[in-house]
């Protein structure tokens, strides 16, 4: 349940309404209520919502919630496919920044940390040889 408290000089007033979780995709989509702006959080498997609060917006408790009751998870992305772009760069654990001209229907979201796009490639470098050896 979400919660929208409104003070007036002599009264509170506290409304309640139920959050609602479904599955889309790779993403739990969270519907906050009308009373809440956006209305609508996107969330991924890596607890983060797609708005500006992520790991701190309530839809991530409200997806806890949702899986701790029992909802269904969504389905993990293929190996080395990334639905939304690693929060920390796998090589050098600095903060990353989407790149859209590296995003592709193949690899997912891009994205670019501190040293540019060197690291991007050489993460990709990895996987695809991580995919090589796994082949018979």
């Amino acid at each position: 349940m979400q919660q929208t408290i409104t003070r007036s000089p002599a009264t509170i007033t506290i409304r309640q309404e139920p959050a609602s979780v479904r599955l889309t995709g790779y993403f739990y989509a969270v519907d906050l209520g009308s009373h809440v702006r956006p209305q609508y959080h996107y969330v991924g498997i890596n607890a983060e919502c797609n708005c500006d609060l992520g790991y701190s917006c309530p839809a991530v408790d409200t997806v806890r919630a949702y899986l701790k009751e029992g909802g269904k998870r969504v389905d993990r992305p293929p190996f080395g496919y990334y639905p939304v772009r690693p929060s920390t760069c796998p090589i050098c654990n600095a903060k990353t920044a989407s790149d859209m001209s590296l995003s592709s229907p193949h690899r997912g979201a891009g994205w670019v940390c501190p040293s540019g796009t060197s690291h991007y490639w050489k993460h990709r470098a990895h996987i695809s040889a991580q995919r090589a050896g796994s082949q018979p």
